[in-house]
């Protein structure tokens, strides 16, 4: 159960990595008490899934982008769309 006290999870990737990042570095001390991790432990959980969410729906714009240009959209597009147009050949 979440504290009062618990300041709210950011929404955005790089206050999120940020925090986790910190939260990382607070978990390699060796003085760190086991209810202290646990809740360390539980608020990188959430951060890491904000990071996540963040990325999946950067990816999703992306793809959308990449299909709504003309561009290739990996390298193997592009090499092979590179030869076509020196080869002058059309497949």
């Amino acid at each position: 159960m979440a504290k009062k006290s618990e300041k709210p999870i950011p929404q955005r990737l790089e206050e999120a990595l940020s925090e986790l990042e910190q939260i990382v570095e607070k978990m390699e001390s060796p003085d760190l008490a086991l209810e202290e991790s646990m809740e360390l432990f539980e608020r990188g959980h959430k951060l890491s899934l904000v990071c996540e969410e963040r990325l999946q729906e950067a990816d999703r714009k992306v793809q959308i982008l990449l299909k709504k240009t003309d561009r290739p959209s990996s390298a193997e597009d592009f090499e092979k769309k590179n030869f076509l147009e020196d080869s002058g050949e059309n497949f």
